[in-house]
């Protein structure tokens, strides 16, 4: 069975929280029912996960019923499979300039998140088809990580991807309905999660665990 297939009926909704920095917090939001576990590698972020954490802490962190992902930008793909294995990791999630030899390389590995950044058209997957194992769709800007606000929806509505996305850029509690809108259009075929990162947050990389159960809950 092939993957249009496999998507010819509606999935589930499926939540990633990004920016964790805290491991009892990534164990208080995985037991709410969030699928996958944000760690961040990129030391100008201001959720780098090293920060606060070791590796051997993350590695130590073994939920059950989530998928802990690792998010890099431009690092070397050594370094990347080096953190990976060492921090026990699920997925990568590669969110900067990465070709499409370079996801390669750690898709043979790894599971591959690809972000690409949405301004004014879809952008072109085609490259990074058989190196991805998910597409992650966030809002373009200049510099590397999360804005804190929406790209236009619109333009994927219509849009078949031929591969499960995370919708990213901005997401927040007032976001409900419009997610609920996108899944039902036709991209809604491909859309497998929802990320959630600054706007379920008291501070960067300390999150809001209600806020986070209250969105959920709105999906269920």
């Amino acid at each position: 069975m092939n993957y249009l297939q496999k998507q010819s009926k509606q999935t589930k909704m499926q939540f990633k929280v990004c920016g964790i920095t805290n491991i009892e917090q990534a164990e208080a939001i995985t037991s709410q029912g969030v699928h996958y576990i944000g760690f961040i590698f990129y030391p100008s972020s201001k959720r780098y996960a090293l920060s606060s954490l070791s590796l051997e802490d993350i590695a130590a962190f073994k939920p059950t019923n989530a998928k802990k992902v690792g998010v890099f930008v431009n690092e070397t793909t050594e370094k990347v499979i080096e953190i990976a294995t060492k921090a026990g990791l699920d997925i990568i999630q590669l969110h900067g300039d990465e070709d499409a030899s370079y996801c390669a390389t750690i898709q043979a590995v790894f599971p591959v998140i690809k972000v690409f950044r949405v301004s004014k058209n879809v952008p072109d997957f085609a490259l990074y088809e058989k190196v991805a194992s998910y597409y992650l769709l966030d809002t373009d800007s200049a510099l590397y990580g999360g804005t804190g606000q929406h790209f236009n929806w619109e333009l994927i509505k219509k849009t078949r991807f031929n591969k499960p996305f995370f919708l990213s850029g901005g997401i927040g509690i007032n976001d409900i309905q419009g997610i609920q809108v996108l899944k039902a259009a036709t991209a809604g075929m491909d859309l497998v999660a929802v990320d959630m990162n600054s706007k379920f947050e008291t501070s960067p990389g300390i999150k809001n665990i209600e806020l986070i159960k209250t969105f959920i809950d709105e999906f269920i």
